[in-house]
């Protein structure tokens, strides 16, 4: 049984079992500041004996201070554990040509959409940044775009203008909005629509092809139903992808 965690900006995320058969469970980040936290989160999510059916565990993560929490809370509770991170150099897909250092979490969505869908393929991630991927017809990942997200647009606006509230509703969406509220989560929702209809539109142009488009993250279904483009959603493709990766290290 092996432990996959995912550490973002606004969620962490837990899986424990295998590729093919996996519980798991999300927890806000705020909640989660120290080893004691995280050690609550797991026995709440998994049980209390969670910790000696751990064969081995891997992690993403996207805010580096986090990774000594989550450690020390795993030795705390099982000192001989196993512990991986995300190597890219193990991965099916060629990561060779991007230029600086992938975040954990679109390296990991990458190897699990391409290994559930095939390539070409666009990779959209929509979490606290909305993030586009796109791995070509060899199955090389050319790159892609970071897009601010649904939500922290809004925070934004909220932040820097004095008249705009804060926007926690985001039923009833409307193309054009009617009030104030109405406006703001059109500009958020449905503009983030169109902005991911160009990029895909940009990308099929630019690679002559016509490639998969698969969609997740925690914002997905609040924008979802206004696409107007074939997508596959995948809500769990980061836990997925570090279940791949694990195996992919030989370590089962």
């Amino acid at each position: 049984m092996i432990l996959c965690i995912g550490i973002g900006n606004t969620n962490i995320r837990c899986a424990v079992g295998t590729k093919d058969n996996y519980n798991h469970a999300v927890e806000f980040m705020a909640e989660v500041t120290t080893s004691r936290d995280f050690i609550g989160f797991m026995e709440t999510s998994f049980g209390a004996n969670i910790w000696g059916k751990l064969q081995g565990c891997i992690i993403s993560s996207v805010v580096p201070v986090m990774n000594n929490i989550v450690v020390e809370a795993l030795h705390d509770k099982n000192n001989s554990l196993s512990i991986q991170y995300l190597d890219m150099i193990t991965s099916n897909i060629d990561f060779s040509g991007y230029k600086s250092k992938l975040g954990d979490d679109r390296f990991a969505c990458c190897v699990a959409a391409a290994e559930k869908h095939g390539f070409p393929a666009i990779i959209i991630d929509m979490g606290t940044a909305t993030t586009i991927n796109v791995i070509n017809e060899v199955n090389k990942f050319i790159g892609g775009a970071i897009l601010t997200g649904v939500e922290t647009g809004l925070a934004a606006l909220t932040k820097k203008t004095a008249q705009l509230p804060p926007i926690n509703d985001f039923s009833n969406v409307k193309i054009i909005g009617q009030d104030t509220r109405e406006c703001l989560v059109s500009g958020a929702v449905v503009g983030t629509v169109c902005m991911l209809e160009g990029y895909i539109k940009r990308i099929k142009d630019e690679l002559r092809a016509d490639p998969i488009v698969v969609i997740t993250g925690g914002n997905a279904q609040k924008v979802m139903k206004f696409c107007n483009f074939d997508y596959i959603y995948e809500p769990s493709l980061l836990l997925e992808g570090l279940f791949i990766s694990w195996a992919c290290k030989n370590l089962l």
